[in-house]
């Protein structure tokens, strides 16, 4: 027989071990929660601490910015120390993410923070070389931290120790250069990838306030190394000054009605002269007999070459050796250097120091260049002053101006140096040197409106105006550059500059007479021309094949002046190997004029610097319409 509770008995065993699974299920998913809540919270403990090391580097950094601002280096320092910290904190807190974050492709987002933190950590390091700079600089001057200290203010061997102190600054500036173009490089790489993004965000005011920095720096390096030479370090130099008139422009910047000579030395300036050129070429007639270059003889009725008429060449370099020796020739003054402007620096330097008064007009720099061109040519007579004088007003000027820059607070200086570099690299200044080595780092900055072309192909447009007075700013130009090949299968060039003569007929404009000349590589071969009224010629200078003629438009008229040639070899080889580059120049003094490429390589365009417009992208052509404000290099891959 059974036993009585045997039914019972058979499902209690089950029963219970069904509980106990429960229990432990309830437990296991007790301790889950547990376990995830605790993740959950060191995760966001983790995101927290990035946040708010975010939020002080921010802080760290824009403190930074205004110590320096204010001069005050040493607290300046303390902010970039700050600054440090917390980017270690940032890593830190995403090592802790490493560790606690399991989802696929993190370690990859995770090794692309850290190469950023790495950048900018780097960047922090060398700031802090540069503060250590500056807290010297502050130290030597003996003033202290001020935000209003005149470097005039200083006694003369503060000055010269300043001066010594900077002068050996430039490895430092080339170096903190370097750093931020690696830092901006891997920004730019991570710029695509969505999980970096909130991390940008943190480092973005970082890297921005920093970035400004880069093109100061360069220029900041640039006159560490010529600082002794431009201040006279040690022995004193003299500085010749070329006024270049772009309103009668001229290969090497503009026609030179006015020079001067600058003195200088420890800093202090010796002396400051200006002068009417024609002081020096009227003094010399009988004297010099040097003929001058044919279509100054031909077109501009010249027949001795004055020092007026030195900047022939569209290579400053070239034209300031030629200056330099005609100077010497005639005056008995050797000089150290060439300093070329023309009036848009002049402009430029005006709108930072404010009006100018001299002679009795206010010069603003809105009105500066027609201004001093009227009281040099008419305004002189009108008020009854000799024409030996006529340019006296403009030697006011020139002194009350470098009186005002000299008196700029030192906090103001940074402005100054950018103002004077935007005015070379848009060729509206430039420098030479007769000592090699300065001129070596004049070259290698850009600050010597040398003319060196290392890309297959090259294109220098350069016009000089001959008895045209000064129309240059009223004829608009734009220059248009084709490549292709033609019906044969060769391949050609076609050059176009079309002149639009906006102006009429008064005291300062008159119809324009440019002999102009288009550089291209050597073995470039012309086709033909249109457009001229005397020409082509077939020419070399510059290690380059030139093309050049005469052309005359009217006031009120638009002319195309044309050049057709068969590529050099160079280029060809280049488009047959994919890797075509182009080198285009600016000539010295020529403002800013509309650009076209249209260059047809028969075969895809792969890739482009600068880029065309996405929707030009696949096929086999490289358009771009741009100004040509600066020297310019293109690259295209095939």
């Amino acid at each position: 027989m059974h036993d009585p509770n045997f039914l019972h008995q058979s499902e209690l065993v089950p029963v219970h071990r069904r509980h106990r699974r429960r229990r432990f299920l309830r437990a296991l998913a007790a301790i889950f929660l547990v376990l995830a809540g605790l993740w959950t919270a060191c995760i966001l403990l983790a995101v927290g601490q990035i946040v708010a090391a975010g939020l002080d580097l921010k802080d760290a950094v824009n403190g930074t910015a205004m110590q320096v601002d204010a001069l005050a280096f040493s607290q300046a320092e303390d902010d970039m120390e700050r600054a440090r910290r917390a980017l270690g904190e940032l890593e830190r807190s995403l090592f802790l993410l490493d560790r606690l974050w399991f989802f696929p492709g993190f370690d990859d987002a995770l090794l692309d923070a850290q190469g950023l933190f790495a950048s900018g950590r780097e960047v922090t390091d060398s700031l802090s070389s540069l503060l250590s700079l500056g807290r010297d600089v502050v130290q030597l001057s003996g003033i202290g931290e001020q935000l209003t200290v005149k470097f005039d203010d200083l006694p003369s061997g503060s000055k010269k120790a300043v001066l010594e102190r900077f002068s050996t600054a430039s490895s430092d500036f080339d170096l903190f250069s370097a750093r931020i173009r690696i830092a901006r490089d891997e920004l730019a790489r991570l710029r695509g990838k969505a999980y970096i993004t909130p991390l940008l965000g943190v480092l973005d005011p970082f890297m921005e306030r920093l970035f400004v920095l880069e093109r100061e720096l360069s220029t900041a390096s640039v006159f560490a190394r010529l600082l002794p030479e431009l201040s006279g370090l040690g022995e004193e130099r003299t500085h010749l000054l070329l006024f270049l008139n772009n309103d009668e422009l001229r290969p090497g910047g503009g026609f030179i009605g006015t020079y001067g000579l600058l003195r200088v030395r420890d800093g202090e300036v010796v002396s400051l002269v200006t002068q009417d050129v024609y002081a020096v070429d009227q003094a010399a007639e009988g004297k010099v007999h040097t003929p001058p270059p044919d279509p100054l003889a031909r077109y501009n009725a010249t027949h001795v070459w004055f020092f007026r008429d030195a900047n022939w060449n569209p290579d400053f370099a070239e034209s300031s050796k030629q200056a330099m020796a005609m100077f010497e020739a005639q005056t008995g003054i050797r000089v150290d250097s060439v300093i070329g402007f023309t009036p848009s620096l002049a402009s430029a330097l005006l709108d930072y120091i404010g009006p100018v008064e001299a002679g009795g007009q206010t010069f603003t720099a809105k009105n500066v260049p027609e201004l001093i061109e009227y009281e040099v040519e008419k305004g002189f007579y009108e008020n009854g002053i000799p024409v030996s004088q006529r340019k006296e007003i403009l030697s006011e000027l020139v002194l009350k101006a470098q009186q005002r820059l000299s008196a700029l607070p030192l906090s103001r200086w940074p402005d100054a140096f950018a103002i004077l570099s935007e005015a070379i690299r848009n060729k509206q200044a430039a420098m030479f040197s007769q000592t090699e080595s300065l001129q070596q780092a004049i070259v290698q900055s850009g600050w010597g409106g040398t003319v060196r072309s290392y890309a297959p192909d090259a294109l220098f447009y350069v016009d000089a105006n001959l008895a045209s007075l000064k129309s240059d700013p009223v004829v608009k130009r734009s220059l248009r550059y084709e490549l292709f090949r033609n019906a044969s299968g060769a391949w050609i060039g076609r050059t176009t500059m079309t002149y639009d003569h906006q102006g009429s007929f008064d005291w300062r404009t008159t119809r324009y007479r440019t002999f102009m000349r288009l550089y291209t590589p050597q073995g470039t071969k012309l086709i033909r021309a249109s457009g001229l009224k005397e020409g082509p010629e077939v020419l070399t200078d510059l290690h380059l094949a030139v093309f050049a003629g005469f052309a005359v438009i009217e006031p009120g008229e638009k002319q195309s002046v044309t050049f057709e040639y068969q590529l050099s070899p160079v280029v060809v080889e280049a488009i047959a190997s994919g890797t075509y580059a182009l080198d285009l120049y600016k000539q010295m003094g020529a403002r800013d004029y509309a650009l076209t490429l249209d260059l047809d390589f028969d075969k895809t365009v792969a890739s482009a610097s600068p880029a065309e417009n996405r929707h030009e992208w696949g096929d086999d052509r490289y358009h771009l319409n741009t100004k040509l404000s600066q020297d310019l290099r293109i690259e295209v891959g095939l």
